[in-house]
């Protein structure tokens, strides 16, 4: 079954905006690519600001649904900071690019408000997971050290056209976890 309007238009979005960053992307660009006018896109997004929330929107919610549980009791916080590692390693190789929130967040306070306000939720969301996935844990590690290391591994990463940073970062906060 092919994929709505909608899907087409969010799917295009995003994988320009984790390429070419937030001003990358238009919505000639996005009909253009869809095969349908400018107008069409602007039916589903009135704004730029709405459709950047709304990829961002989407994206936070995949991410962190695919993480699954922070407090699987099966599971050790090891297992879980393996679990979100692999997910930005999965990130990078989508077509050697970056978690959307990445881009996005590095120029947060330039973004419309209605992006920037789930761009910052995207991270607090995060945070929030890790702290539960570690908070049997006896680890220093907190929040913002695994989030802040695995976002700075995955700009190295595509810096240098290199995934090893990516590998180095999971395997030490797997290690500390």
């Amino acid at each position: 079954m092919p994929k709505d309007r909608n899907e087409q238009i969010l799917d295009f979005a995003e994988r320009e905006i984790r390429k070419n960053g937030f001003d990358g992307v238009s919505f000639r660009d996005i009909a253009d690519a869809i095969g349908v006018k400018s107008a069409s896109v602007h039916y589903h997004f009135p704004t730029k600001a709405h459709l950047g929330a709304e990829v961002t929107r989407r994206y936070a919610n995949r991410f962190i649904e695919a993480l699954g549980s922070a407090s699987d009791p099966s599971e050790t916080s090891s297992d879980r900071m393996r679990r979100l590692a692999d997910g930005y390693i999965e990130a990078y190789k989508q077509d050697t690019s970056t978690c959307l929130c990445a881009v996005l967040g590095s120029v947060v306070n330039h973004l419309p408000d209605e992006t920037s306000k789930e761009v910052r939720a995207y991270f607090a969301q995060l945070q929030d997971w890790v702290r539960t996935a570690l908070s049997l844990s006896e680890t220093n590690l907190t929040p913002s050290v695994v989030v802040g290391t695995l976002q700075g591994a995955m700009v190295l990463a595509l810096s240098t056209t290199d995934a090893s940073p990516l590998t180095e970062a999971k395997n030490h906060i797997v290690s500390l976890a």
